[in-house]
């Protein structure tokens, strides 16, 4: 049996936590220069996702070993099986989402093409999924199992038996899901070495983008594409379900796209999906808060037709603003 204990943090992160607490922090940023700090924060964060990567090196070992257990969860809903289906989940339900969601789904709604949407949340996802015992448990006892990190099981777990397309709730689409993707055995974007303008994405969000080999987080699951019982996405669901049966606190946020990174890079090489840039459908993304240029749009659009989104506080949007543009035009 796996200690609950096993992923744990580097000595770095340990230092970097330390030096966010109240009083220290007040005391940390007038003695040290921003941009030493910045740099710091950078640096920890690349030895905790090499930290993190070394102990799912193992981790994934044990499963293929046969030490860890296998799941299997039946379909609640048999005739959905290896439809054509888009699941969309939203915990609180989706007459409470807020405006950038509501637009995403709108889109969704219209670019749907042959494809039937099933949007969840936390009432109605165990008429398509019975979950087991301690992943409930957790969901409602663990604040460290946040609504992220229970999506991702459930994209998994949904995939895995149904098959289909898994949207995030704030993904934004400006043209029908392209086919070639579609008919992938499974399919997420990823980071593309070839990538123009990568000090761009670098300096737009170090903690996501990056192209050194310390950078583990390489993967965008916020757009997956399987068929039903595809081998990558059973296993990151077992590894998954392990995981959260054996662990009480994530290694790090993207802990998710660190395994992924691990199992494909060592496990799975000859099973990894077409390598389509993942800083595409995050253009739009970039310039999100930024003033609205309709040319600019359409060049995205051009480039790109899923787009990644996030929400902005109404106290943050920017007048003027693609955020507001959207917001606008779907009112």
């Amino acid at each position: 049996m796996v200690k609950s204990n096993y992923f744990s943090y580097c000595r770095w992160i340990k230092i970097a936590t330390f030096l966010r607490r109240p009083i220290i922090k007040n005391i940390y940023r007038g003695l040290i220069p921003k941009q030493a700090r910045k740099n710091f924060e950078y640096f920890s964060d690349k030895k905790q996702q090499l930290h993190t990567g070394k102990h799912f090196q193992h981790f994934i070992d044990l499963y293929f070993d046969k030490k860890l257990k296998n799941f299997k969860l039946d379909p609640l809903k048999k005739d959905l099986v290896g439809k054509k289906i888009i699941w969309q989940y939203w915990a609180q339900g989706i007459e409470d989402v807020p405006p950038i969601v509501k637009v995403c789904f709108i889109s969704v709604d219209h670019f749907k093409g042959e494809y039937e949407v099933i949007r969840l949340d936390d009432n109605n996802l165990s008429e398509y999924l019975k979950l087991p015992g301690f992943i409930l448990e957790k969901k409602n006892l663990n604040y460290k199992f946040k609504h992220a990190f229970f999506a991702d099981l459930i994209r998994l777990a949904l995939l895995d038996v149904y098959g289909g397309v898994w949207l995030d709730a704030t993904i934004f689409l400006t043209g029908n899901l392209p086919k070639k993707l579609l008919n992938m055995d499974y399919f997420m974007f990823q980071r593309d070495f070839n990538t123009p303008n990568k000090k761009k994405w670098i300096e737009y969000d170090s903690a996501y983008f990056d192209w050194n080999d310390a950078h583990k987080v390489n993967i965008l699951n916020s757009f997956i594409v399987a068929k039903n019982n595809n081998f990558v996405i059973h296993t990151l669901f077992d590894l998954l379900m392990n995981f959260w049966l054996t662990q009480e606190t994530p290694p790090h946020y993207f802990f998710f796209q660190i395994m992924y990174n691990e199992l494909l890079n060592k496990n799975l090489q000859d099973k990894s999906c077409e390598i389509i840039d993942d800083t595409l459908p995050h253009l739009l993304h970039y310039k999100l808060n930024t003033p609205f240029n309709e040319d600019e749009f359409n060049s995205i659009k051009e480039k790109m037709n899923i787009h990644k989104l996030r929400s902005i506080k109404d106290k943050d949007i920017k007048k003027g603003s693609f955020y507001e543009y959207l917001i606008n035009k779907s009112s």
